[in-house]
């Protein structure tokens, strides 16, 4: 697949972007996160993060357990733990770069909420990660996230 849509924004550069990256220590940077238009599995990163209904997989592809919106407002607790379950999953592994779908939950999430949710975790949370990949689906769901990227690298 020719992939030529790309964003990448690295908000680990010298600043700290809303006080995001303040859980890691001296020397160590928020991984460098990028999106792109197409699937996880076709990335060359060293792990591969699905969304299933619970905690599987060995090798480079791994289904983290992943929550079903239900309703606005939905479990917004339940997505960030689905997100720090990968990083968790990667740091276990010791791996430098994960790749992950542009929605990390079951059935429809409204994409706002997800970027929100997933931006906060991968800029806060200590990690092994070096870089990310959120592979999308369509145009529309790469022009969010380019969004997000753009929001939080401000």
């Amino acid at each position: 697949m020719d992939i030529r849509a790309r964003v990448t924004v690295n908000p680990g550069l010298g600043r700290n972007p809303r006080g995001m990256s303040e859980g890691y220590g001296a020397g160590m940077r928020p991984p460098h996160v990028r999106v792109l238009l197409g699937d996880p599995e076709e990335t060359s990163a060293e792990l591969v993060v699905r969304p299933g209904s619970r905690t599987q997989g060995e090798g480079r592809s791994v289904t983290v357990t992943a929550p079903r919106w239900q309703r606005p407002n939905g479990p917004d607790r339940l997505l960030a733990e689905a997100y720090r379950e990968a990083v968790a999953l990667a740091n276990a592994r010791g791996a430098r770069s994960m790749a992950l779908p542009g929605i990390l939950a079951r059935g429809a999430w409204p994409l706002e909420d997800v970027t929100r949710i997933a931006m906060t975790v991968l800029m806060s949370t200590p990690t092994t990660l070096q870089e990310v990949v959120i592979a999308v689906r369509t145009p529309a769901m790469l022009e969010r996230w380019a969004e997000a990227l753009i929001r939080e690298g401000t």
